[in-house]
């Protein structure tokens, strides 16, 4: 995603500014954001925040006023949707090319896709309410793998997450000359995922997404 392919929408946010997001609505919600975003080591402790809180005022989506402080535009909008997601999907292609993960939040709020980038940056954009999030999880499965396709082979991770339960993972391996395989539940006897080859008439992507939303 280059810099001129970003709609209006777009809006770019550190990791530190989402624990400061989040520090305005702990709860489940917010728990899972933090663990779905690999944010969990980072201790939730003042200075963190308050750096946060700190570059939120530089962009004018936090004001300050004595000890209480308010959220506003994209802000209070992606506080509102990582404290109340139903489910997570991140979206990893891994190998010789990996790229950072994609990561997409449902919720009553709203959605939102976010693409990590360099330097702990996220750019979030916000999806229409009448968008399918399975739609877009498909989409980008189907763009990662056909990024991933590489002399040397590689991988895309998919996942889903939701509050109080293990993350349901499908992962699709791409060997080096071309074929798709397929991992995912029941895990085998040895405690592994389940490993099939895709057949000709099957994409990674519809395949993905029906097991995803299988998830309980």
């Amino acid at each position: 995603m280059t810099e001129h392919s970003l709609p209006d929408s777009a809006y770019r946010i550190t990791s530190h500014e989402i624990l400061a997001l989040l520090s305005f609505t702990p709860g489940q919600g917010s728990d899972l954001a933090r663990r779905v975003l690999g944010l969990e080591q980072l201790p939730d402790d003042h200075d963190l925040v308050r750096a946060g809180v700190g570059t939120l005022r530089v962009r004018d989506t936090a004001a300050v006023d004595g000890a209480h402080v308010s959220l506003r535009g994209p802000a209070q909008f992606l506080a509102g949707v990582f404290s109340s997601a139903t489910a997570w999907f991140d979206v990893t292609r891994i190998g010789p090319d990996a790229v950072a993960p994609a990561y997409i939040a449902d919720s009553p709020a709203g959605r939102v896709a976010l693409f990590l980038q360099p330097l702990s940056e996220y750019v979030c954009l916000p999806m229409n309410r009448e968008a399918s999030v399975l739609d877009m999880v498909e989409a980008t499965v189907d763009d990662a793998v056909q990024g991933a396709r590489h002399p040397d082979g590689g991988m895309v991770s998919a996942r889903r997450y939701s509050p109080g339960k293990p993350p349901t993972v499908a992962n699709v391996r791409i060997a080096p000359d071309g074929a798709l395989h397929l991992a995912s539940e029941p895990l085998d006897a040895d405690g592994q995922l389940t490993v099939r080859a895709l057949d000709a008439g099957e994409q990674p992507g519809p395949v993905v997404r029906a097991l995803l939303a299988a998830a309980p």
